[in-house]
């Protein structure tokens, strides 16, 4: 999931929220005790809803205007000039768990903050950080991260279905056996890898899932992104040419390595449907932060390589081959660069912008 401000406001320039500290507490019940309705909670209310865009009204203090990159459909709502409200499937899977066991691991400095939960209309929310605020017309990109999208559970199922493999008719009739298609059926199981050989995933470890370019619309048809060199090419339109974001996106992505590496609850869960939020601007601002966390699940018995070849039952992912390559992309990327398209001296000057805040930083600070 993926929520993207591509169009400045008027108030760009104004600082418009307090510094927002995260809080551990109960699920919020909105609206409360002694509610009265105002023109402003209408406003929200009708974004909360998910079945028209936020007003200008609502929106006048954020620094860019609002629209959903990827994932589902109706699934944020803006909640101040610095965090959105994220929509969960239900409260005994809402990724507000994940947040608060990572909470006082060092991985939590690449994650968007959590601030509290939110209760409204019987759905719950997520508030989390807009990790775009401090960004000006960025450069976004969700990379889904993993050799394997799916949980087990979803394919534990034998049974042929003719469904699937129309869909799979749709997604590459030449991946069908012979066998297949005399029986014009497969297992759920087989269309989820079918689907995942279509893209990087299989390859490299993850997929761009969708991208957006400053100035342009949004971008989720990438099915023809499936190689090594389709994959580069991208990447190296994103970063529009320039060496020093290669450079501060690659730091970037080994810190989260490192620090993914050093966790002890990741040795225990499996990430399946995690994406890394990649971000870019024309001020050479850049930053990489770990998203969307509501398949992440314990495997209590298991210690994860998040490297090892997927076997039903080992409930590896491939979430660090992915990192692995993906960083090795960025580093021949890196490599292939003959010009850089700004000064030495803006270079630096951009530097000591960029570095000054944890969102547009390759190291960035500790939460509060």
């Amino acid at each position: 999931m993926l929520l993207v401000m591509p169009k400045p406001s008027a108030a760009t320039d104004k600082k418009s929220d307090k510094e927002l500290v995260p809080v551990k507490q109960q699920p919020i019940v909105f609206p409360p005790q002694g509610y009265q309705p105002t023109p402003l909670n209408a406003l929200l209310a009708n974004a909360l809803d998910l079945t028209a865009p936020a007003s200008a009204v609502l929106l006048k203090n954020r620094k860019n205007a609002w629209v959903q990159l990827a994932g589902h459909p109706g699934s944020f709502a803006p909640a101040s000039g610095s965090t959105i409200w994220k929509r969960q499937p239900g409260r005994e899977v809402s990724e507000s768990r994940v947040y608060k066991s990572l909470v006082f691991e060092s991985v939590s400095q690449v994650m968007p903050r959590l601030y509290r939960e939110v209760e409204y209309n019987g759905n719950i929310f997520i508030e989390i950080e807009d990790l775009l605020q401090h960004f000006h017309e960025p450069n976004i990109m969700d990379i889904k991260m993993g050799t394997r999208t799916f949980l087990e559970s979803e394919v534990s199922n034998p049974k042929l279905r003719s469904d699937l493999f129309d869909k799979l008719m749709k997604v590459d009739s030449s991946l069908a056996t012979d066998q297949e298609k005399q029986q014009r059926a497969v297992t759920k199981l087989r269309y989820m890898q079918c689907r995942e050989q279509c893209s990087s995933s299989a390859l490299l470890g993850f997929r761009i899932e969708a991208i957006r370019l400053a100035g342009q619309p949004p971008n989720n048809d990438l099915k023809n992104v499936c190689t090594r060199s389709q994959v580069m090419d991208t990447l190296q339109l994103f970063v529009n040419g320039k060496k020093i974001v290669c450079e501060r996106l690659i730091t970037r992505l080994i810190e989260i390595r490192t620090k993914f590496e050093a966790s002890k609850y990741f040795k225990h869960h499996e990430l399946i449907g995690s994406s890394l939020l990649v971000l870019c601007d024309h001020n050479d601002c850049a930053g990489v932060w770990m998203i969307d966390f509501a398949k992440t699940q314990l495997i209590p018995d298991l210690t994860l390589s998040h490297r090892d070849t997927w076997r039903p039952g080992n409930h590896e992912d491939g979430y660090l081959t992915g990192l692995d390559n993906l960083i090795d992309v960025v580093g021949e990327l890196l490599r292939r660069h003959t010009t850089d398209h700004v000064t030495s001296s803006s270079s630096s000057s951009s530097s000591s912008s960029c570095l000054s805040s944890r969102h547009c930083s390759t190291t960035p600070s500790s939460h509060v």
